[in-house]
């Protein structure tokens, strides 16, 4: 116990927890395009926020894994937070991280359907 407790202080600031599956679908999610689809925009648009939001929400929220579908193609991930977005699902592709849900933390109703 002590050794893997000088362990984690002594490499916690090097980057070693990288690894983690949370750590490594984020960052797949930035290095992709990030694109919302219109009705997301719209959702973005009626809150007033902007694709800032949603990187936000990306670095700082909590990816659900019961609520996601890793495994479907395109993968879908929600990802939960606790600032001006309550909620957002991506679809992962090849070549884009697609925004096809966005959930408002406001109780502002949008009508973007």
């Amino acid at each position: 116990m002590i050794g893997l407790g000088m362990t984690y202080v002594m490499f916690s600031e090097r980057g070693c927890m990288d690894w983690l599956p949370g750590k490594t679908i984020k960052k797949e999610i930035f290095r992709k395009n990030i694109k919302p689809i219109e009705e997301a925009e719209c959702v973005l648009r009626c809150g007033g926020l902007n694709d800032g939001d949603i990187i936000e929400l990306v670095e700082e929220g909590s990816i659900r894994y019961k609520k996601s579908g890793p495994r479907e193609f395109p993968r879908r991930y929600l990802i939960e937070g606790d600032g001006a977005l309550k909620s957002a699902t991506f679809l992962l592709t090849d070549t884009a991280s697609t925004v096809i849900e966005i959930v408002l933390a406001s109780d502002k109703t949008c009508n973007c359907n």
